[in-house]
């Protein structure tokens, strides 16, 4: 009985570990998908494709209302984009959210500004990108396509050495 144990035990081991690789194989491989096809909306309502802003590189932070370690990277995030405001990229926070009144006025009461999308959850666009977790930060070159699809996090300073080595 005691080996049974043991088996059950390395297998479920095995099991788990090789079922951890390939979903970090799977979320490494660059997506090339068109990411401008997607469309979201922002607090006026108006509809918005990635290849609007093409051009320019677009960091994307996407978030939930509900997720605390969202809510303390929102300051870095907005200090990202005031640093950068002259740079060729945008800065645009994505919230995973099916109320959108809910979210905007989520938006006003804690006085956000910047660049604001919704986009339901389960939607095509966190589907077929692998983006289920939040917070995440995605970098889009500026022909719209995936180029860091685990970006580093606005409060690490590493980051903003990142950033700077795309306009050398």
């Amino acid at each position: 009985m005691r080996a049974y144990k043991y088996l059950l035990a390395f297998f479920s081991f095995i099991f788990l570990t090789v079922n951890v690789q390939a979903m970090m194989k799977r979320d490494s491989i660059q997506r090339v998908k068109d990411m401008s096809l997607y469309v979201f909306r922002d607090t006026l309502d108006r509809e918005w494709k990635f290849g609007d802003l093409k051009g320019n590189y677009i960091f994307l932070e996407i978030w939930s209302m509900s997720c605390v370690p969202c809510l303390r990277q929102m300051p870095y995030f907005e200090e990202l984009s005031r640093e950068y405001k002259d740079r060729p990229i945008r800065f645009i926070s994505i919230c995973v959210e099916n109320n959108v009144l809910l979210w905007k006025n989520f938006l006003k009461q804690k006085k956000m500004n910047g660049i604001h999308w919704v986009t339901p959850i389960l939607s095509p666009f966190l589907r077929e990108n692998g983006f289920m977790a939040v917070p995440r930060f995605v970098l889009l070159d500026k022909k719209g396509q995936i180029l860091w699809s685990k970006a580093k996090q606005p409060s690490d300073p590493e980051l903003k050495k990142d950033l700077d080595q795309l306009f050398d």
